[in-house]
């Protein structure tokens, strides 16, 4: 009975600082922020940089979304930076660029016999190197933009000057419960996104959609100092940018155009994959805020899923799972309706119940795995 009284307690504290996470989030998407409008300032240059390693089934799609972009055509270019595929990808990327020479597409290859040039992170440092705007937009070769994703992107910056702009990322064309899961789950880390950059802290980013200066990244030394993680490439610079220019320098920017879109992962294997990636790069958090957050969002539903466990040990530790569990699900409805209602995803709330099981269930488990086992991305051990 001690021992159950202890637990929960430590889940009532839990529970609690979860609640105030969540809090603070809300609190950041109550925040208003604007709208996208033109203002004085002349449109700057873009270069959108397009990382990519075997992707001949998907970037074709890539390519002709930002053909479609309704920004100057003279005032941004593409540059993909090959890391090195050993599919069809670059062939694929050839033949369109003979295809289309009205959109300004340069190819950056490193050098094989270079260890320092493989992985994402030196495929991005490439392309910077050779960008020719003034403004860095990122994004991944398996996405789609809307026509004004760009011209979004830079209205906003013109209009409040940020050093660095995170755009709305989510999945699309979900056709299985699997991958309709994982929409759910992942409104979830978008709201946390918009919230706490929005109230001045923010705590993640995604590559896929990032908007900085280039002279920023290069004041702030780029990836340097965290090499030795294959991923985190746009969380590490986030926060050295936090660190240098402030957290109010960083925003987020809630227009539907601005959205950037990709598939969610097919299958278990391919998505714990993608997770353990994620969560590897944990190794080199330093940031408070981030590490705070981060542990009372591991623990708490880890709590929830190892109680069940116990139950067979006394019915008293089902009790606390079960209502745990309920509260989580109610807590977190009000931050998933938000974003479901920003991207348009609300038909998905019959599925709400057995993602925040899903969730609970792969949380728990990933974590500890990410710092146990090899993670393997495209072929390539990381």
């Amino acid at each position: 009975m001690i021992s159950v009284a202890i637990i929960g307690g430590v889940m009532m504290l839990l529970a609690f600082l979860y609640c105030v996470i969540l809090l603070a989030a809300l609190t950041g998407l109550s925040i208003p922020v604007g709208k996208t409008s033109r203002s004085g300032k002349p449109d700057p240059f873009v270069s959108v940089i397009v990382p990519a390693r075997n992707e001949e089934t998907r970037i074709m799609q890539c390519l002709n979304s930002l053909l479609l972009q309704d920004y100057h055509p003279e005032k941004f270019e593409v540059l993909i930076s090959d890391d090195f595929s050993d599919d069809r990808t670059l062939e694929v990327i050839g033949n369109f660029v003979q295809s289309h020479g009205q959109l300004s597409c340069i190819v950056i290859k490193g050098d094989e016999g270079r260890s320092q040039d493989v992985g994402k992170k030196n495929a991005l440092k490439r392309a910077i190197d050779k960008a020719s705007g003034t403004i860095i937009l990122t994004t991944d070769a398996d996405t789609l933009h809307d026509p004004g994703w760009i011209s979004s992107m830079v209205h906003y910056y013109c209009k409040t000057g940020a050093k660095m702009i995170l755009g709305p990322v989510m999945f699309s064309e979900e056709k299985s419960l699997f991958q309709k899961m994982q929409t759910l789950e992942f409104l979830g880390i978008m709201g946390i996104t918009a919230g706490f950059a929005n109230i001045g802290y923010p705590v993640m980013c995604n590559g896929a959609n990032l908007f900085y200066e280039k002279e920023v990244f290069q004041e702030v030394g780029g990836f340097e100092g965290n090499e030795q993680f294959p991923s985190g490439d746009d969380q590490f610079l986030l926060w050295k940018i936090r660190q240098k220019y402030g957290g109010h320098s960083i925003r987020f920017l809630d227009d539907r155009r601005a959205i950037v879109t990709t598939m969610a992962e097919k299958n278990p294997g391919l998505f714990f994959q993608q997770r353990l990636r994620w969560i590897s790069k944990s190794r080199g958090y330093r940031d408070v805020t981030v590490l705070f957050t981060g542990a009372v969002s591991y623990l708490f539903p880890a709590m929830i899923f190892a109680c069940f466990f116990l139950g067979f040990i006394s019915p008293l530790y089902l009790y606390l799972a079960v209502s745990f569990m309920c509260f989580k699900i109610l807590v977190d409805l009000p931050l998933l309706f938000s974003m479901a209602r920003f991207f348009g995803k609300q038909q998905l709330w019959v599925w709400y119940i057995p993602a925040q099981i899903f969730q609970v269930m792969y949380v728990t488990v990933s974590g500890p795995l990410a710092f146990l086992i090899p993670v393997k991305w495209k072929g390539r051990k990381v």
